[in-house]
């Protein structure tokens, strides 16, 4: 065939194999074809394994060599001590003799010379000898001359007993000094031995490697030795050393550390004077490793022979496995894509048995897809149906919470005695009641994922005044002691979420008054470097470790009785728990069982700078006083118990209430006459409080009216409600049960003039 009559082999093309001039082995199954690809890999694996072992003898090697240097180290150590208490017990018997003594105090300088000699000769010194108490060596044993230095002598001078390391001459000694008291202070013995090359070469003979000891001294910013002066890398060791994290060099008596290619340990040796002594140990890891050098050259031959067997698999693997493989990949990617993932199948080897349970595993992903829409919209219908359910429930059980804590406060106004208490435990229950219904509303948020944070400006003590004040009164109620303490670091304005702060704490202060009988509790606020650091702290009744995580667990508290006992849902600690770490904290607990609990948690505030004082306007609140005539508030309820409610809350405030029954009569009743503020139902026949409010809106649009404030007077107030009521150009939420300081507040805040138009007016 010439070149002009070849093609490129389309996907029907039977090619027969060209004669190649090595063999090429047909493996006809797939079973053969992978065991020689995974002989190939074995190999591989073989060799790093081997690769392995090369890094962990070289790792044991240098164990091995510091383990034995500091074993030699310990055994100079006890010849250390050994020698030092030889020295020092034949010098104190010397010091005590009495015709020693008698010599040193008559001056006999022969006689002293001679006992001298003799403990010197007894003991194996190198070196004894007197020194009076005029700083001079008055006489001296031995046949090694030594030159004190002066601070050596003052060391000796300065002390009742001295030992340790000094140097004369370049040679570092290890010496003892005893005083001679005849019968008064008459000097001091010293006796002394070199540590030159005979001692390091004894050293030498005890360990089991051809180690290299040597004393150093330091001698200013250097370390030297006989031999002259250490490295300054290895002066650097030493000197990280004897400074390191244990402290002073008695607290660490042993470094071993790597420098370059040489294992070296440190042991600090005591000294004389103020001058530093170290005893080295050094052994070349060269010699440690020479044993391996030839598993070296054994592992890099096998790691190129298996670099051929992957080469060969890899070719294997391509034309028997990957293409396969390849076209199960594109069928996986279709099915992502909803497309037909179904593959054509060839063959009867074990890629096409994967290739049909593949397409049997599309058909049943697709018919489970489909059952999985089903489930989704039935879980979607569910959440819907919970949701309105939450919503429902909240409206149903907070109109009459709203009835009997509304009335509650107005028959507090003007009782007295019995009927005021009475009134304070119904106006406590129904608060009570209106708690677990916020928990239970809040758990449903967090489980639901709708709770959002709301950061703005705040003042911290503000806000912890707040969560503190009416907790205080029932603590001292109780008998309690109550102590906040605010940092001053974390006094002032910070960014971040001042409801769920103060929530938080509520929950936290709350728990520790209740579960505390004697003592007191703790509020302690600090600034700290990235934010402010809560803790309470109370002596209660304390946790079980056992149970110390199970408390932040919903509906649940430490034991069964407690809830008898104590009441509560066991929903505040999760809930805060959430909270917190949604605000980027973590809610800590440290308790012990009857000595009191520590709820403690870091928020990542950011700190504000208080605003000047010229750029902080005036307030003037517009009341009925500043109006010159009755507030005329207007306001949509449908409900007469919650009509009641309210006419008896404003009923001695300078107000001109009128009350509709439905949002379309609210409308007409704005079109008819002008109110300073409006107060809107959200549940109201024939047209509710959101469609009133936009109606009004349109109103005042079309006709230029000036903007009247309208408060949202609602038992519906989960998350997504009170966005629709802002939405719909509602100004603020007032939750029913109403309070009536709360009430206040909200109108009071509505009628405060924008801060632009009063720097418009002082202005003018």
């Amino acid at each position: 065939m010439t070149v002009s009559q070849q093609r490129t082999p389309g996907a029907g093309d039977v090619r027969r194999p060209r004669r190649a001039i090595w063999p090429t082995p047909a493996f006809g199954r797939l079973r053969t074809r992978l065991t020689v690809l995974y002989a190939g890999l074995f190999i591989v694996t073989l060799t790093l394994i081997l690769a392995v072992m090369y890094v962990a003898a070289s790792r044991n090697a240098q164990r091995t060599v510091g383990a034995e240097l500091g074993a030699t180290g310990t055994v100079f150590d006890r010849n250390w001590v050994m020698r030092t208490n030889s020295l020092e017990s034949g010098a104190r018997l010397l010091a005590k003799d009495f015709g020693f003594r008698g010599a040193v105090a008559t001056h006999d300088r022969a006689t002293v010379q001679s006992a001298l000699g003799n403990l010197n000769a007894r003991l194996g010194s190198d070196a004894a000898f007197l020194v009076g108490r005029d700083g001079l060596v008055t006489a001296a044993g031995g046949a090694t001359p030594l030159t004190l230095d002066a601070d050596v002598v003052s060391a000796i001078m300065q002390r009742d007993r001295a030992s340790g390391v000094f140097t004369s001459a370049g040679t570092p000694y290890e010496a003892v000094a005893v005083p001679i008291l005849a019968p008064q202070l008459a000097g001091w013995l010293v006796l002394a031995v070199r540590l030159d090359d005979r001692e390091m070469a004894a050293l030498r003979q005890l360990s089991a490697i051809p180690l290299e000891p040597q004393v150093l001294t330091r001698s200013g910013n250097s370390w030297r030795s006989r031999a002259g002066v250490a490295s300054s890398q290895e002066g650097q060791a030493i000197n990280r050393f004897l400074s390191g994290p244990a402290g002073a060099p008695a607290g660490r008596s042993q470094g071993v550390v790597r420098l370059g290619k040489t294992m070296e340990v440190f042991r600090s040796l005591p000294s004389m004077t103020d001058e530093n002594a170290v005893l080295v140990l050094r052994y070349p890891l060269t010699k440690a490793l020479a044993s391996f050098r030839a598993l070296v050259g054994e592992i890099l031959a096998l790691s190129l022979l298996s670099l051929g067997i992957i080469a060969v698999g890899s070719w294997a693997l391509a034309r028997s496995v990957t293409h396969p493989l390849l076209a199960l990949r594109d069928a996986a990617q279709r099915m992502e894509r909803g497309e037909d993932p179904r593959v054509t199948v060839d063959g009867a080897d074990e890629i096409a048995a994967l290739a049909r349970s593949f397409n049997i595993m599309a058909q049943s992903i697709g018919e489970r897809e489909h059952a999985l829409e089903q489930s989704r919209r039935k879980a979607e219908s569910s959440s819907q149906a919970k949701s309105e359910f939450l919503a429902n429930m909240s409206h149903e059980i907070r109109t009459p919470l709203n009835g009997i804590l509304g009335m509650a406060q107005v028959m507090a106004r003007d009782a007295q005695g019995v009927q005021r208490d009475h009134l304070k435990v119904l106006q406590t229950s129904g608060e009570s009641l209106l708690g677990i219904l916020n928990s239970l509303l809040d758990l449903s948020k967090i489980e639901a994922g709708q709770i959002e944070l709301d950061n703005h400006d705040f003042d911290l003590a503000e806000t912890i005044a707040t969560a503190c004040d009416p907790l205080r009164v029932l603590a001292e109620e109780k008998g309690l002691r109550f102590e906040v303490q605010v940092d001053p670091a974390a006094a002032g304005l910070w960014s971040g979420d001042a409801l769920r702060v103060r929530q938080v704490l509520t929950n936290l202060i709350s728990n520790a008054v209740k579960f505390t009988h004697a003592g007191g509790v703790a509020v302690s606020v600090e600034g700290v470097a990235d934010g402010v650091r809560f803790r309470v702290i109370d002596t209660g009744i304390g946790i079980p470790a056992a149970k110390l995580e199970t408390v932040f667990e919903k509906f649940s508290q430490a034991d069964g009785s407690t809830t008898r006992r104590f009441g509560g849902t066991g929903l505040g600690l999760a809930i805060s728990r959430h909270l917190v770490s949604l605000m980027g904290g973590l809610l800590s607990l440290e308790s012990r069982e009857g000595e009191g609990s520590t709820f403690a948690f870091e928020l990542p505030l950011i700190r504000r700078e208080a605003p000047s004082a010229s750029n902080v306007a005036s307030v003037t609140r517009a009341d009925s006083a500043d109006l010159g005539r009755p507030l005329r508030i207007l306001a949509a309820e449908d409900n007469p118990t919650n009509q009641l409610i309210l006419r008896s809350l404003l009923a001695t405030l300078d107000v001109d209430l009128t009350l509709v029954e439905t949002g379309r009569a609210a409308v007409e009743a704005f079109t008819c006459a002008r109110y300073d503020v409006i107060l809107m139902d959200s549940q109201m026949p024939e047209m509710n409080g959101v469609e009133a409010t936009l109606a009004i809106r349109r109103i005042e649009s079309d006709r230029g009216l000036e903007r009247t404030p309208i408060l949202a007077v609602t038992a519906n107030v989960m998350s997504h409600q009170v966005a629709e009521y802002t939405a719909a150009g509602m100004d603020d939420v007032i939750a029913k049960p109403i309070e009536i300081l709360a009430l206040l507040n909200a109108i009071d805040q509505a009628l405060e003039p924008p801060a632009e138009l009063e720097a418009v007016g002082s202005a003018g």
